[in-house]
């Protein structure tokens, strides 16, 4: 990077677990300085070699650090080079760099298999650098000391991938990436300081905004809105920098490329809105770790906000991934502060405003689309066929889809004909059910049996042959002669009686000649089963019109 270099005098700093220049004796961030003691020391030191090159105005040097975990078993203690050239070990800062820092870690022992390597693909590295780094500090928000300048130089181990997708649209990204050669290397860019998008609120604003990167998503997704960006002090002399930002669906996936999107599948490296969003605490301006369950009465998740508490009071455990070394009354002054925030009713307003606006245009969208279906249906139910019966009675025919007729169209007007001709058929229905399809239950000679009903009879049954009783279908949509078979690997054929004599309770319609269909099975463990289309019974029994 192009950040201030490290002196001389401070490089056991830089090795040393227990001594930093960048914090007070308290522990707390000094003023212009970036980070804090133990986050790149619990990385370098697990890895075979470490070289660091530093270059201020006044020196231009680089130090090597062979082996450091086994140095500290064996020693207690480690030992690294004397000063030497960087160009020793071919490294050269870029002349117009006044000043300068670079780390190489060789080795490193976390990485050296193919189940943790996918980790160092640069998609991975600059997500993590821009939330869990100082280069995705927040302090570029409060603290006018520090270097708006300076630039981190990124290359993971799939970089090229990564540049040819970005130069050739792949996906979008909010900033687009930069790339920089640097001594005939290239790399991205990354600028210090975290991203926030631009705000996006009013309709004007999010409706142009999907205009001009000509999106098909709904605007109101692409919402964004900074509510709190300021100091905030509490008892006993402690503060808190606040930040947040609420954002829609998609203004987050502008920028966090990672992020899942619905219906996708999870990457190695990809996160979710609820594992990634909400409410983080910050120590000098680095992320650390979420807290939503801080909010009374919340429902825990707050996943449409990209908010920070960066104070300086938070103490960090031994792995520097959460702040409960902080004393107890501390925690709780910030959190009862917080959660006086969170209770101001312009705040939860402006919480409220994304979704009122999405809730509105869902309103005004499903009033249109209503209009839009009604119209339509009305214009399809013009051309539907209508059965017309001897008595004038008109029923609708049911529809016919892709897949063949309506089930349940057919339920409906087999309940219709039921309900005109109660004694049309030979049987009683006991019991329906609508989870696997249709289906009645009957009793023949104190037996139960099925009566599966089909909008178009085809060669899938789900119910075993030895159960069923009959089938009731609009339409049969195979040949006689063909094979279907049951759920058992029982095995069917279709046969037809082109003159046979229907079999009522009805006196109007007993022994009136339609056309019959059975399947009769190839074991004789399965009796015959009917299937009465229904299409025939209304144009051959009841003498019905179809127009």
């Amino acid at each position: 990077n192009n950040g201030y270099g490290l002196p001389k005098k401070n490089v056991s700093n830089f090795f040393d677990l227990a001594n930093s220049t960048k914090v007070e004796n308290n522990g707390i961030p000094k003023k212009g300085k970036l980070g804090y003691k133990g986050h790149g020391a619990k990385i370098f030191f697990n890895s075979e070699q470490v070289i660091i090159v530093s270059k201020t105005k006044q020196e231009y040097w680089a130090v090597s650090l062979e082996k450091p975990i086994e140095q500290i078993e064996e020693k207690n203690e480690i030992e690294y080079s004397d000063f030497r050239k960087p160009n020793e070990f071919d490294i050269e800062f870029p002349s117009d760099f006044e000043e300068g820092f670079w780390v190489r870690i060789i080795n490193h022992l976390h990485f050296n298999t193919e189940h943790t390597k996918f980790k160092l693909n640069h998609k991975n590295i600059r997500d993590y650098a821009k939330w869990f780094t100082v280069f995705g500090t927040l302090k570029t928000l409060y603290d006018d000391t520090i270097n708006k300048d300076t630039k981190l130089y990124l290359k993971g181990i799939d970089f090229e991938t990564f540049k040819n997708e970005i130069d050739n649209n792949a996906y979008p990204i909010v900033p687009k990436p930069i790339f920089e050669k640097i001594n005939n290397e290239e790399y991205e860019v990354i600028q210090i300081g975290h991203y926030f998008p631009e705000e996006r609120y009013t309709d004007k604003a999010m409706k142009n905004h999907v205009k001009q990167i000509n999106s098909n998503r709904p605007y109101w997704d692409y919402y964004s809105r900074m509510v709190k960006n300021e100091w905030i002090s509490c008892d006993n002399n402690i503060r808190f920098y606040l930040t947040i930002n609420v954002e829609g669906y998609e203004t987050k996936r502008e920028y966090d490329i990672l992020l899942t999107r619905r219906g996708r599948n999870r990457t190695e490296i990809s996160h979710t809105d609820s594992e990634r969003y909400g409410i983080w605490a910050c120590k000098g301006g680095v992320p650390v770790e979420r807290i939503d369950n801080w909010i009374e009465g919340g429902k825990g998740q707050y996943s449409y906000l990209h908010a920070f508490v960066d104070c300086d009071d938070f103490k960090l455990t031994a792995n520097r991934g959460s702040i409960n070394n902080t004393e107890i009354e501390k925690l709780s002054i910030i959190k009862n502060k917080l959660n006086e925030i969170f209770n101001d009713k312009k705040l939860k307003d402006l919480f409220n405003e994304r979704k009122d606006i999405e809730t509105l245009e869902n309103i005004i969208s499903s009033i249109e689309e209503d209009g839009k279906n009604l119209k339509s249906r009305f214009n399809t139910s013009k051309k539907t066929k209508r059965i017309i019966l001897p008595n004038h009675i008109t029923l609708k025919e049911p529809t016919n889809l892709r897949s063949g007729y309506s089930e349940s169209e057919t339920l409906i007007l087999l309940i219709q004909l039921l309900t005109l001709y109660p004694n049309l058929f030979t049987f009683k229905l006991r019991d329906y059910n609508t989870l696997k399809g249709i289906d009645f239950v009957v009793e023949e000679n104190e037996t139960p049996k099925y009566i599966e009903l089909k909008g178009s009879m085809n060669k899938k049954v789900n119910h075993p042959f030895r159960y069923i009783y009959k089938f009731i279908t609009y339409e049969i949509d195979f040949n006689v002669g063909d094979v279907i078979e049951d759920i058992e690997g029982f095995k069917a054929k279709l046969e037809v009686n082109e003159n046979d004599k229907f079999q009522s309770f009805d006196d109007n319609f007993k022994n009136k000649i339609y056309k019959s269909y059975k399947l009769n099975p190839d074991s004789a463990t399965i009796t015959s089963m009917e299937i009465i289309n229904l299409k025939e019974v209304l144009l051959y029994v009841l003498e019905a019109k179809i127009e």
